[in-house]
């Protein structure tokens, strides 16, 4: 383990949370980290110097693949999303007590590729999870998460070309909590996507679809619907609450706000969220759409 990589890990554990996410590109390794996270979460001896012993029993059993306390998610070979079986199959796991560590860990890699179901499945855990549990996710897409699952996580965003962490930290050497993460293109152009929303709140349905595919820009169609749903829950709120939230569009879904009246935009949001459904849980639709997307 580097020294860098051990003072991150550090600071996670020092963090103390029970629900992390780690983020970041395959350089940075989100799945290393939390590997070692987890492992010296579950091992006896790693007060000493937040390291692993790697030789207690716990330690043993992480090596080998086979400890008790930790259940290991991901997509299966077969499948393009992670399903909600996976997760309604580790409730057993989730809600039982600890055989030889004093915590379970529940690990989620790429958590991005969790179904809309499985999604609304694992808040629930999140919401209220056991005090001895800790769930650990790894993505490289933090923003295809629902906005109500992140909002559950701490978010550690590793940098994308070292085991360092970038200007999410504070002068306290803590780490920012990120809300939401989206593609720069998605929100740089607020005049274009201020028109964009003007022309949506006419359409529904299918109709959303045609128009987004004609947007030759490089985003798969799903990707677009859940940023757009994403800013669209924002103006929403600084609509009913004039609270600004920070993420990167807080600008735009202030404009946004100033633009289109309440009921437009929750109109325009109940049209979009079936669309996403249908893309989530039909495979072949969803990839035939992004397809079109992207090759227009």
């Amino acid at each position: 383990m580097t020294k860098d990589l051990k003072n991150h890990i550090n600071l996670i554990l020092k963090g103390n949370n029970s629900s992390i996410l780690l983020s970041g590109n395959l350089l940075s390794e989100p799945e290393r980290t939390a590997l070692n996270v987890a492992q010296i979460l579950l091992c006896k001896e790693s007060e000493i110097d937040c390291s692993p012993c790697k030789d207690c029993q716990s330690c043993n059993l992480f090596s080998a693949n086979s400890h008790p306390d930790i259940k290991i998610i991901e997509r299966s070979n077969d499948r393009t999303q992670i399903q909600i079986k996976q997760i309604r199959d580790a409730s057993d796991f989730i809600y039982s007590t600890p055989l030889i560590s004093s915590k379970k860990i529940v690990l989620i890699l790429n958590a991005d590729e969790l179904n809309f179901f499985a999604q609304d499945t694992l808040l629930k855990a999140l919401e209220e999870p056991p005090k001895n549990l800790k769930f650990i996710l790894t993505s490289s897409k933090p923003y295809k998460l629902k906005p109500t699952v992140l909002s559950r996580l701490t978010h550690y965003k590793l940098n994308l070309n070292k085991h360092s962490l970038n200007s999410d930290l504070y002068n306290d050497g803590s780490f920012k909590k990120i809300k939401n993460d989206f593609p720069e293109e998605c929100w740089n152009q607020d005049k274009k996507i201020i028109g964009l929303f003007e022309d949506l709140v006419s359409l529904k349905g299918r109709e959303i679809i045609n128009y987004l595919i004609k947007d030759k820009d490089k985003d798969t169609l799903l990707i677009k619907l859940n940023w757009l749903s994403k800013i669209i829950e924002e103006s929403i709120l600084v609509h009913f609450t004039e609270t600004l939230g920070d993420t990167p569009f807080t600008q735009l879904s202030l404009e946004l706000k100033n633009t289109l009246d309440p009921s437009s935009l929750i109109n325009l949001y109940d049209d979009i969220l079936p669309v996403i459904n249908s893309l989530q849980l039909n495979e072949n639709l969803n990839y035939d759409f992004q397809t079109s997307a992207i090759n227009y």
